[in-house]
């Protein structure tokens, strides 16, 4: 038994030619499919850049706001431990002021949490230097927490007129985990500047500048009242 191959009806040249032409229309379609995905994602991560770019800048900026108040933070804490040390021998200075706080903003990392499949699309070193920025950013925002947490505990110590030994003991551990978040905010500041210059970036807060408060000025003022001259 014999089998035979339909002949097409302008013949086997015609037909090559046929699928030829039907071949390239696809591949043109694909191409022009890829072409056009290619440069929505270029436009979605130049989008997504810019504004995390914001962001990295932004908290940059919170960040050098709170070092911008170190020399008040360190002339307090030497106050604390002055203090601190007079009440160990029995003598409680009064106040001139309230103990306060170092004025502190919120790290974000809003838009970073965004970026679904662009970074997909992201060259690899750049990808990582945002990564690695943010990795800082979460330590110093938790350190800003804990920074936080150590004033208001400090705080209780506003308007006291004796210090128990037991009440000695939670100064001193204050002052410790203030001067060690401190140290670290200082250690770390210098990292998180260079990560964000790999990215072409310097601290700015944009358009929130205007809604950004100046520091209390309080909080340098001095905390012990000068002794009375003789």
């Amino acid at each position: 038994m014999h089998f035979h191959l339909p002949k097409p009806l302008h013949g086997w040249r015609e037909f090559v030619g046929e699928v030829g032409i039907i071949v390239i229309g696809v591949l043109i379609a694909l191409g022009a499919e890829q072409v056009v995905e290619s440069l929505h994602w270029h436009n979605q991560l130049r989008e997504f850049e810019a504004a995390v770019d914001a962001e990295v800048a932004s908290d940059l900026a919170t960040y050098h706001y709170r070092l911008k108040q170190e020399g008040c933070v360190a002339r307090r804490i030497g106050e604390l431990e002055r203090w601190r040390d007079s009440a160990r021998d029995g003598a409680v200075a009064p106040l001139a002021v309230e103990i306060g706080r170092p004025s502190v903003l919120t790290i974000k990392d809003t838009v970073w949490q965004t970026h679904g499949d662009a970074m997909a699309h992201m060259p690899l070193d750049r990808r990582l230097n945002y990564a690695d920025i943010y990795n800082l950013y979460e330590t110093t925002r938790d350190q800003l927490i804990e920074e936080r947490d150590v004033w208001r505990g400090l705080a209780g110590f506003n308007h006291v007129s004796t210090i128990t030994p037991d009440g000695l003991l939670r100064l001193n551990e204050l002052l410790y985990r203030a001067k060690s978040v401190d140290w670290i905010l200082r250690q770390n500041w210098q990292q998180a500047a260079d990560r964000a210059a790999k990215l072409g970036v310097r601290a700015d807060f944009g358009s929130s500048l205007k809604y950004i408060p100046p520091p209390d000025p309080e909080f340098c003022r001095p905390l012990l009242s000068a002794p009375a001259a003789k």
